[in-house]
This record gives structure tokens, C-alpha cells and sequence, in this order.
């Protein structure tokens, strides 16, 4: 289970000069795995059936958006932590602010730190 990358160049941060250049990885994925394939991974690493685990995949995407529209964050213990945040224009007065001042949702993932010990060492 190797991280697959691959190796670019760019121009180092605050030079203009194309003689300055950095060298980096570049992750690159290969494929996709989908709900049906993820189902049959997690059915041949447990007792549950394929049609139980997408049953309960499929549930926990429709309650964790529940959640985080009702001011909740979701933490799956292991996983990591699912949050909303808003983009939202500025007002001169607090009376001036109602719902209107958010523009944009964003949902966030923190991995748990565990998880993220195994991403970076691979």
C-alpha cells in the first residue's frame, strides 16, 4: 500500500526566475473505488453482508448531513471530524446580521490523528 506520486517542478515561492526551481512529489490517483466495491472490502474484513454495510454507509450519508445542518459536529472516533463552515459577508452593525450574511457552505474533514500518523508514514 504505496503512496502512488509523481515528480514536478515549480518556480520557488517569491522568485520569478525560471533558473529557481523546487522539486516536489505530486500524489496522483489511479482509480476510484465506489460504494459497491467498498462494501465488498469491508464484507470480506467482517462478518457483515455487502447489502448490510452499504445499508449503513447509505444511512450515515443522509444523518451526518442532518447533523451538521442542525449546528452539530460529527465525530467518527478513529475516523475523524466532520464540520461546516460559512463564508459570510461583514456588516457594520450586529442588528445587520441575519442569514443573508452567509454566502457559502463548506463541509470539512479532520482526519483522526491517528489516521493521519499512517497517511504520512505510508
Amino acid at each position: 500500500m504505496a503512496l502512488k506520486y509523481k515528480v514536478i517542478s515549480t518556480v520557488k515561492p517569491g522568485s520569478k526566475k525560471e533558473d529557481k526551481r523546487i522539486w516536489l512529489p505530486k500524489l496522483t490517483g489511479t482509480s476510484q473505488f465506489n460504494l459497491n466495491e467498498l462494501a465488498d472490502i469491508i464484507q470480506q474484513r467482517s462478518t457483515a453482508h455487502q447489502a448490510d454495510v452499504i445499508l449503513v454507509i447509505q444511512c450515515l450519508m443522509r444523518v451526518i448531513p442532518e447533523m451538521l445542518l442542525d449546528g452539530k459536529t460529527v465525530k467518527l472516533d478513529g475516523f475523524g471530524v466532520f464540520r461546516l463552515h460559512a463564508k459570510a459577508e461583514t456588516s457594520e452593525t450586529p442588528e445587520e446580521v441575519d442569514v443573508h450574511n452567509i454566502k457559502e457552505i463548506r463541509l470539512s474533514f479532520i482526519p483522526d490523528p491517528e489516521n493521519q500518523k499512517i497517511a504520512a508514514t505510508g
